[in-house]
């Protein structure tokens, strides 16, 4: 047996951590302004290769980037078969935020820049507020509860109700879904089945 093969069995799963995504855009103008304008993104660096242009955009600075935008997206990409609220290429792009708070007020200013499809929606295990970037992709920005029970489960969300309110009426849900248990119990059970993460280290110079 070779070296390579003892040090990685075909059970070990490589040490990946996700780091960014791209989008083919239309109008790629437009979508730097939504993310940054509108979500805050910062522009990192941008400029042209094979043709394309390019812009890059993060919200971490250990993260040069964490969405790049890439003119070139073909026009009349037919729509999404099954639900219009989804994409026809990427299913969704999901961000975490930190409260309920901060999800009320995204709501806020996706109504004041005309978002369009907006859909709050409560899975038990997140609260969520669904809608379509300019070039239609389906967004996600959830909050976590503390809470698990077996997904997938979506029904409508009313923010309009108190922080307290939204959290009973959910504990009480998840509480009497087949197979609940607290998510941190959850983490620890599915940690088990998971590669332990080792996080990269930067080159030293």
């Amino acid at each position: 047996m070779s070296e390579t093969t003892a040090a990685t069995p075909a059970t070990q799963a490589p040490n990946l951590m996700f780091s960014h995504m791209g989008f083919a855009c239309s109008d790629v103008a437009k979508m730097e302004d939504f993310y940054t304008r509108v979500l805050g993104f910062t522009v990192t660096d941008r400029g042209e290769v094979m043709g394309m242009d390019l812009v890059f955009l993060s919200r971490d600075p250990l993260d040069h980037h964490q969405l790049v935008l890439v003119s070139g997206r073909p026009d009349n990409l037919p729509p999404n078969p099954f639900h219009p609220q989804f994409g026809s290429v990427i299913n969704q792009i999901s961000f975490r935020v930190c409260s309920l708070a901060e999800l009320r007020a995204l709501h806020e200013r996706f109504q004041r820049e005309n978002v369009q499809s907006i859909f709050i929606g409560n899975h038990g295990i997140a609260w969520s507020i669904y809608c379509h970037d300019p070039d239609g992709n389906n967004l996600e920005f959830f909050v976590d509860t503390p809470w698990y029970f077996p997904q997938p489960f979506l029904i409508p969300l009313d923010l309009s109700q108190s922080d307290e309110a939204i959290i009973a009426e959910t504990r009480k849900m998840a509480q009497e879904q087949p197979g609940y248990e607290p998510y941190a119990d959850w983490r620890k059970t599915i940690a088990k089945r998971m590669t332990r993460y080792q996080p990269a280290q930067p080159v030293p110079l």
